[in-house]
């Protein structure tokens, strides 16, 4: 039997709200499959215009849909008719739970990226459910942030412990149906298989090809008029799994030490008012900066401009830290992380704690390390050629 070729593809994330490494990977993976010569659409039920990194998609359609969970699946169940894809791509957990409702008893097959299971959201209540009983604890273990920012009990009321159970089977449900299961590190395809008793594929690759020979545009130092001046840096949403606190207390701890260091901390976020409380309490605030949103355009700039790149964040993988090594940083990350770089000499790994990732910063600070990390097999090219034969795969199922 001849094998079926990719002619057209729908992206579905079931909202565009906010700026994020789930967002920028879909406008990647629109313009990769775009670039292929494939039709590729779009799909949101809500968009806020900062989701889209400036990033101009060709198709992107806002389905209009009531504000109920059925009417919805409806009319994203009438919207796929219509354009009839051969495969959609759904970019969480939650998009699959609608594809999974909105294709049933229809011919049309969907992936699922699982960029974090069920163990890497603190809102998410249904990793207690029963279905999840026996696996809760050993995966709750196997990171430090999980046993950090995961409580053992739920603290919901009775009623959403009840809907969390309906819930979780449509998850699992949805998950198991998936022709195909997408992840970012060899930790989240082991938890995919103890939650769903799936096999997922790990695909690899955040960075654009001009990264790897990125000459600044700017120069951020002058502009913030820090010449001569040691500079850690960080960038993200300011929210509590990122960890800027511990960040700003290890900055704190080693700060006496160096009379011509500095931290910038890019970004916006809830976090960020405690953030500069928490400076003002250290006696720091004139060698913490806070900038604010960074635009894509300019972030490679500030990358280039630092000494070293502090990523506390809880999280095995992350884009920002490739970007930082790409300019030729040293990168102080947690021993949470799960990437084949980690060994390289730009590293310097420590715990999520104020003690060890304080050393981390000194270590990093102090260290001679020339020349560049190699980084060719971590570009957005390399990851989804990992998705598309993926995608050929589940097609021709």
């Amino acid at each position: 039997m001849a094998s079926k070729s990719l002619n057209k593809i729908v992206l579905f994330c079931s909202g565009l709200m906010a700026a994020g490494g789930e967002q920028r990977l879909l406008w990647e993976e629109e313009k990769f499959f775009r670039a292929k010569g494939i039709e590729t659409t779009v799909l949101t039920f809500s968009l806020d215009r900062s989701a889209l990194y400036d990033y101009k998609p060709e198709k992107l359609e806002v389905i209009e849909a009531g504000p109920s969970f059925v009417s919805r699946i409806i009319a994203l169940r009438r919207k796929l008719q219509q354009i009839n894809p051969d495969i959609v791509i759904a970019s969480s957990n939650g998009g699959a739970v609608y594809l999974y409702l909105a294709t049933m008893f229809t011919s049309i097959p969907y992936m699922v990226h699982i960029h974090g299971t069920l163990f890497w959201f603190l809102e998410d209540v249904i990793k207690y459910a029963f279905i999840h009983k026996k696996v809760f604890s050993g995966i709750r273990e196997s990171v430090i942030g999980h046993k950090e920012f995961i409580p053992e009990q739920p603290n919901c009321s009775f009623s959403r412990r009840i809907a969390s159970e309906f819930f979780a089977i449509l998850d699992y449900l949805a998950v198991r149906k998936a022709r195909k299961i997408i992840v970012l590190t060899d930790q989240l395809k082991w938890e995919v298989e103890e939650l769903y008793g799936r096999e997922a594929v790990v695909a690899r690759g955040c960075l654009p090809l001009e990264a790897l020979s990125y000459q600044p545009k700017e120069d951020v130092r002058q502009k913030l008029g820090l010449q001569n001046k040691r500079i850690i840096f960080s960038v993200g949403r300011l929210d509590p799994r990122k960890r800027i606190d511990v960040l700003i207390k290890s900055f704190a701890r080693i700060l006496p030490k160096y009379g011509n260091l500095y931290l910038l901390i890019g970004g916006t976020g809830e976090e960020e008012e405690r953030l500069k409380k928490l400076a003002k309490e250290l006696d720091i605030t004139e060698r913490v900066k806070f900038l604010g949103f960074i635009p894509d355009a300019e972030l490679f700039d500030y990358y280039a401009a630092c000494d070293v790149f502090a990523f506390p964040s809880w999280t095995t993988s992350g884009i920002t830290p490739y970007e930082a090594l790409a300019v030729g940083k040293k990168v102080v990350w947690t021993t949470e992380a799960d990437e084949p770089i980690l060994g390289d000499e730009h590293v310097f790994l420590a715990d999520p704690v104020v003690e060890d990732f304080a050393i981390g910063l000194e270590e990093a600070i102090n260290a001679d390390v020339k020349g560049k990390a190699d980084l060719s097999d971590y570009t957005w090219d390399k990851y989804f050629e990992t998705v598309y034969r993926a995608v050929i795969e589940a097609i021709n199922k």
